[in-house]
């Protein structure tokens, strides 16, 4: 092995690296092939499998959860982890290149088993069915592949098989007296190199056990986000009816242990949606400053978190120096609010956010106003997924994908902001239709700087509605 490394090792920037994946006889779809890019769309009529297949994605991308802590504290690691931390820590007290061949497949090993039991665990969670109840009708078997990663799951005749690759890593810890920072490195034979400073301190072995985890993690699952969160439609009135559910929980709390606790049976999206609502954190996320504005554009005024009596939290919306609660606000309110909330508090870059229908209550004019602050979002590195049935946030979306070869004078003209545009890599759209009954497929629709987004849906009812126009037209003439 050769000690000069050749290309620095970082996935995430990689633009040619998008999380991929392809699914068969799943829910109502029996095809899709779907490239996650910073920005996609899914459209087509209802029933067609648009939010099957974006709560699968966000299933899987919850089965990774990157979420193993720096190891400040042995409670929370598992014990493959720890173990895992104490060989690694013992080879480096000798202060010398070292190989880490052994210590970095352990932790492969750990993270595949743990996959093996989490991916159907959240699928049958988020879709609140046994995996038996989401393969298609009139089939016996559904299968998810990740061609990135060579990982496939796969589910017949009530068992799930995961297959992966057989991965042999190779690694090596190099020391160097000017070396400041943990770096990671491949080298020209594929071997992964960490570079860390000779007077390694206790903070710096952190950052070198994170950046193995992280080598490993985009080995085995590729370019995929560090974690997803899900808005559900019909956000408002659950958002609206959180406060009663979990009043609900807790009346029936004493009794849980005497008769048990009847809790109303919820999709994992929804109590996952709930749950991030009552335990909303009062700091900013690091994406609060690009949605600047949006909800006083939208709404007039400005959605808040404040608490209760009871120290739980509760939204408020700000209009005219008025603290209104939700419940008395207009459906446009309560459903913009928790995107607004998500975003200033939740979510931060690098995720996956997936939300259905964002232009649900929202007139024409506050749908664009939406579309272009996804553009924002997605220059400031946040991945978004949404199903849509908006003519308007399709064809703002490709005015911006269009706009993105155009000069400044030209932009300016049309009001939009600098970070108001869309490359022809930032999209994928898929229109989802039935082939036959209870069949439908994905597939992906042309996305170009020169012609925007392809709207032929959209075109073909126009035509229906134009048609109609002139013919009744031409009688009362």
């Amino acid at each position: 092995m050769t000690v000069a490394p050749s290309v620095p090792f970082d996935i995430q920037n990689d633009s040619d690296q998008n999380f991929i994946i392809h699914i068969k006889d799943f829910g109502p779809v029996s095809d899709a092939k779907i490239t996650l890019r910073p920005l996609t769309v899914f459209v087509g009529p209802n029933n067609s499998g648009k939010s099957y297949t974006a709560m699968l994605i966000h299933s899987i991308v919850s089965s990774y959860r990157n979420d193993f802590p720096y190891p400040f504290y042995r409670r929370h690691m598992s014990d493959e982890l720890y173990d895992l931390y104490e060989q690694l820590g013992n080879k480096i007290k000798t202060k010398t290149t070292t190989t880490i061949n052994s210590e970095i497949n352990n932790y492969a090993k750990t993270l595949i088993k743990r996959l093996e039991k989490d991916i159907p665990e959240q699928i049958q969670r988020n879709f609140n069915s046994n995996l038996k109840d989401v393969v298609r009708i009139n089939t016996t078997a559904f299968n998810i592949s990740m061609p990135r990663s060579g990982i496939s799951i796969e589910y017949e005749d009530g068992a799930c098989n995961i297959t992966h690759p057989n991965l042999t890593l190779k690694a090596d810890i190099v020391f160097e007296k000017q070396t400041r920072n943990v770096n990671t490195y491949v080298d020209t034979d594929g071997s992964i190199i960490f570079k860390v400073p000779t007077g390694l301190r206790p903070d710096t072995f952190f950052t070198l056990f994170d950046k193995l985890q992280s080598v490993v993690n985009s080995k085995i699952l590729g370019p995929i986000p560090t974690y997803s969160y899900y808005l559900p439609a019909a956000r408002s009135g659950i958002l609206q009816g959180h406060n009663a559910i979990t009043a609900s929980v807790i009346r029936g709390a004493p009794y849980a242990g005497i008769e048990g606790t009847q809790i109303p049976p919820l999709s994992g999206v929804t109590a996952d949606f709930i749950s991030s609502i009552i335990t909303m954190p009062r700091e900013k996320s690091n994406l609060s400053k690009h949605i600047e504005g949006l909800d006083s554009r939208i709404l007039s005024g400005s959605i808040a978190v404040a608490t209760d009596k009871h120290r739980l939290p509760q939204i408020k919306y700000k209009f005219l120096n008025q603290d209104i609660p939700l419940h008395r606000t207009s459906s446009t309110v309560s459903e913009l609010a928790p995107f607004v909330l998500y975003l200033k508090h939740i979510v931060n870059k690098g995720s996956l956010l997936i939300v259905e229908e964002p232009e649900a209550h929202l007139h024409p004019a506050n749908q664009i106003i939406l579309a272009r602050y996804i553009a924002r979002l997605v220059r400031a590195g946040l991945k978004i997924l949404i199903t849509t049935h908006s003519h308007f946030i399709l064809e703002q979306l490709s005015i911006l994908l269009q706009a993105s070869t155009t000069d400044a004078e030209t932009r300016n003209s049309i009001d939009l902001r600098d970070d108001e545009y869309l490359n022809e890599n930032d999209v994928s759209t898929y229109f989802f239709s039935e082939i036959e009954r209870g069949n439908h497929i994905a597939k992906p629709i042309e996305c170009t700087t020169t012609d925007g987004i392809s709207q032929e849906d959209f075109v073909k009812i126009q035509q229906v509605l134009y048609d109609q126009t002139i013919r009744v037209e031409k009688d009362i003439l």
